[in-house]
């Protein structure tokens, strides 16, 4: 059995055996095909490996050594020079950031048309902006637009609900701090027009965020109501 990681990042398979418990892992580069499992068709078909064993593929790295990451790095602000926009939810809102996977993201009100930039030199490795569909309930969460990148230490930052077809960017694009990335929109979970902005490290669960030092300010006093002024 293999897997061909097609992103420009590392990624891992986790292999967890139903019958005993067991959990092993498969690393992968970028653009690598990797061998998740062997087995003789003879003994075994594609029907009672599903039944043995559950697989998913997360980003990063699964080894905690190579989990580590630039706890000091200083990102920009995601808007351009100039530009200023109240903070809507910031870190443990009670709204949407009160899981470990959105604890430490902020949203900015932009509004919908509004250019978003890098905060950090990286490279695109998804990009999805094809819906036009938004809502509050959990059923319009897939709709919502968003660039992922991958920086050098092995995170990653998000840019969500943006507009529909509304990226400056492709997947393999290089991208540096400050450059024009997308446009804001409307589009999944929310209530109002806005940018939910994250960075991300992996763990053997999936990517989950963390708190960062954002414009040279800590992230947690980033706090509903503030003004973010990119001066």
């Amino acid at each position: 059995m293999l897997y061909k990681n097609g992103l420009l990042c590392p990624v891992f398979t986790k292999i967890e055996n139903l019958k005993d418990n067991t959990i092993d892992f498969v690393q992968s580069i970028p653009k690598e095909t990797s061998l998740i499992m062997q087995f003789k068709t003879e003994q075994k078909d594609s029907t009672s490996i599903l039944n043995s064993y559950k697989f998913a593929h997360y980003y990063g790295y699964y080894e905690k050594e190579k989990q580590a990451y630039d706890t000091l790095f200083n990102y920009a602000l995601p808007f351009p020079k100039g530009k200023q926009f109240k903070i809507i939810q910031g870190y443990n809102g009670d709204f949407t950031h009160n899981t470990n996977f959105s604890r430490y993201t902020i949203d900015f009100n932009l509004q919908i048309g509004d250019t978003i930039v890098g905060t950090r030199d990286g490279v695109v490795i998804k990009v999805i902006v094809k819906h036009n569909k938004q809502g509050t309930t959990e059923k319009f969460k897939p709709f919502g637009n968003y660039i992922m990148v991958h920086h050098n230490d092995n995170t990653f930052a998000q840019y969500v609900h943006l507009k529909q077809y509304g990226a400056l960017v492709k997947v393999g694009d290089s991208v540096k701090r400050n450059q024009p990335i997308a446009l804001s929109g409307f589009t999944g979970l929310t209530t109002t027009p806005h940018l939910h902005f994250g960075v991300f490290k992996a763990t053997t669960n999936g990517i989950e965020s963390i708190p960062i030092i954002l414009d040279s300010i800590l992230g947690k006093k980033y706090i509903k109501s503030k003004i973010a002024k990119n001066e």
